[in-house]
């Protein structure tokens, strides 16, 4: 289920000027969502709308911390920077992002996750320092895409979790009857 998503204006003028908001509803728990974002290889395989297997992701995944990932697009590197602002997992994940090519600075990402029965609720705030609605919509986009990306991994995985669960119970029932493996 994919609910709907928004570009709004933020008010407070000690935020950005700008913000877009994306949402989506994953089939995995909160905690394996959260630590999506701060796994390297998970997050290499769904930040860039999974065509991001040629980057370059160095997370250091703590408060204060930082991450760097650069990857290929349009033939030109294109650096992603920034620091990790808040931690709580599993339910909200805030970091600063930085993309000189495109002079984004300092933009702030806010991830926040909920319980919804066996699934989780992802709601992205990605406040801005572009006002160009036409830029707000190329980012809304493109995380759109992003979330679509971890969606497909969340489900891949359990898919992966639920085929070991439904062999573990026959390997133990064949265990138990001291029948060769």
């Amino acid at each position: 289920m994919n609910l709907p998503s928004s570009i709004s204006q933020v008010k407070n003028s000690a935020l950005r000027p700008a913000s877009v908001r994306v949402n989506r509803q994953l089939a995995a728990p909160p905690e394996r969502v959260f630590d999506a974002w701060l796994d390297g290889e998970a997050a290499r395989s769904f930040l860039f709308g999974g065509r991001g297997g040629d980057a370059m992701t160095q997370i250091d995944a703590r408060l204060g911390g930082g991450f760097r990932m650069v990857r290929r697009r349009d033939g030109e590197q294109v650096e992603y920077s920034g620091e990790y602002l808040e931690i709580e997992r599993p339910y909200r994940l805030v970091f600063s992002l930085s993309v000189e090519k495109y002079a984004q600075r300092d933009d702030r990402v806010i991830v926040e996750i909920a319980p919804l029965a066996q699934h989780s609720l992802l709601v992205l705030t990605h406040e801005m320092s572009l006002s160009s609605p036409t830029e707000r919509s190329r980012i809304q986009g493109e995380w759109a895409v992003t979330l679509d990306a971890l969606v497909a991994l969340c489900a891949a995985v359990g898919a992966r979790e639920a085929a070991l669960r439904s062999v573990q119970p026959w390997n133990r029932a064949r265990a138990g009857s001291g029948a060769d493996p």
